[in-house]
């Protein structure tokens, strides 16, 4: 169960990537020092910044909230003027029923049928436990159990932030099976399990700096791991691929294959083993790899997605991290081709 994206929205997203120049980045090659900027903490945020201002940056950019809080427009576009304000039937697991299937993502805003009655614990709670103030379980669609691990500050910035958007009048239907309510909440991913940078990796500082952005924030983690039969995230094989999106749940068109699976992006031989920071920074900020191919959905790159406006020194300690970390084994053999457009080349 994956985002539930129009078939305009991502075939404009594709298009995008493809469009998109290959004018090199100022990032650094794997083996070099890298300073990470105005970085200062170990969270890898700017001390400086406000608490709203850090809390935007989280939701907008390194969580692409948005992708699964804000409705689409008929051309595929976030609607800006209902920015966050949740998303009925986000995702269908079964169209051809109305009383079945449909998980709706809930309203961010700062309205009644909102955020706006809800305390500052209360919000916490929810995205860092997945504990609803009616004493429910958040399903797991949303990842809660790689947040939690996110730093205070971290979580403090976001509630400011979620303070600052206009609230959207936007009651949200109860989710229909199978989304209804778990009797308790995912188990948090323990701290101890998220991969540790080589010691003796030249940037370790900025592979630390990165495993917070990447593993304690959690959203590249929870993408790129597979799930047991249960659903419930493999602890054990974290950053190594293998999660299942389905092409009908995202929305995409039949050219896509039914089932698109993540990478493994552990530095093994069916990884990234061979890329440098530089592919990386590409892949992340542009939407493609290192042989100029565009991604596939869902991953929010390029441009037009949220990673797009990551800053470049975050990225670069994402891709230090990620190129720093145990090599692990997890060959994906159904690899996801972007469909060429009419006349594309």
């Amino acid at each position: 169960m994956t985002r539930n994206l129009t078939t305009v929205g991502l075939l404009l997203l594709c298009l995008t990537t493809w469009a998109c120049g290959d004018d090199d980045d100022d990032a650094t090659d794997a083996g070099k020092q890298d300073s990470g900027g105005d970085q200062d903490r170990e969270d890898g945020s700017a001390a400086q910044e406000k608490p709203e201002e850090r809390g935007k940056y989280l939701v907008e950019s390194l969580g692409a909230c948005g992708d699964c809080h804000t409705p689409r427009l008929p051309s595929g576009e976030m609607d800006k003027s209902k920015s966050l304000s949740g998303v009925k039937c986000f995702i269908d697991a079964d169209p051809t029923k109305d009383d079945f299937g449909c998980l709706s993502s809930a309203n961010l805003t700062n309205h009644e049928t909102g955020l706006k009655n809800r305390s500052k614990q209360e919000i916490k709670d929810m995205f860092l436990k997945g504990e609803r103030p009616d004493g429910k379980a958040l399903h797991p669609v949303m990842p809660y159990y790689v947040l939690g691990n996110m730093s205070d500050a971290d979580a403090d910035a976001i509630v400011a932030y979620l303070r600052t958007v206009p609230g959207v009048d936007n009651m949200l239907p109860a989710n229909q099976p199978p989304f209804t309510a778990p009797e308790k909440p995912a188990p948090r991913v323990p701290a101890a399990k998220i991969p540790e940078p080589s010691k003796s990796y030249a940037s370790h500082d900025a592979a630390l700096r990165g495993k917070y952005l990447a593993g304690n924030f959690g959203v590249c983690m929870e993408c790129h791991t597979g799930r047991d039969d249960k659903g419930a995230i493999l602890v054990d094989k974290l950053f190594q691929g293998g999660n299942v999106f389905g092409r009908d749940e995202l929305g995409l068109p039949m050219a896509f294959q039914e089932k698109i699976y993540s990478a493994n992006i552990t530095p093994h031989e069916n990884g990234i083993k061979g890329w440098t920071v530089d592919d990386i920074v590409t892949v992340i900020k542009k939407g493609t790899d290192k042989d100029k191919k565009p991604l596939c959905p869902p991953m929010p790159v390029g441009p037009m997605g949220a990673f797009g406006g990551l800053k470049d020194s975050d990225v670069r300690d994402i891709a230090h991290y990620l190129l720093s970390i145990p090599a692990g084994d997890n060959k994906i053999a159904e690899k996801c081709d972007v469909p060429m457009p009419p006349g594309g080349n």
